[in-house]
């Protein structure tokens, strides 16, 4: 059996410089992908985009894949439209997990949009 690990990321309650250290020793033992939190954004879209693009940013380097997990609070917090995930794609995500609260008709929404 094929296994890939992964580890979690929470940079709305980390520090950037932390969060490299962590993925780098991380991909030094063999992990491959990371979960991003982005449950607790409140900083406004400007300041969330720059934070997450650096962190994401750095894991890309490192050869991670990167999957954000949102709940619907985050696109009523970032004006982002359910048509339109490009800005997910502008941070450099490789894909999203849904988490708690999405209502079937959301996601079906998201499914007829990609990232890239």
């Amino acid at each position: 059996m094929f296994r890939r690990l992964g580890l979690s990321v929470y940079p709305d309650n980390s520090v950037f410089e932390e969060d490299l250290a962590y993925i780098t020793f991380a991909k030094s033992q063999g992990f491959e992908r990371i979960f991003m939190s982005m449950l607790e954004v409140t900083q406004g879209k400007g300041v969330v985009a720059e934070k997450f693009s650096k962190i994401i940013s750095a894991a890309k380097k490192l050869g991670y894949e990167v999957i954000l997990d949102i709940a619907p609070n985050i696109f009523d917090e970032l004006q982002i439209s359910y048509d339109d995930l490009s800005f997910f794609a502008e941070l450099g995500a490789d894909g999203l997990r849904l988490d708690a609260g999405f209502d079937g008709n959301k996601e079906a929404t998201l499914s007829f949009n990609h990232m890239a």
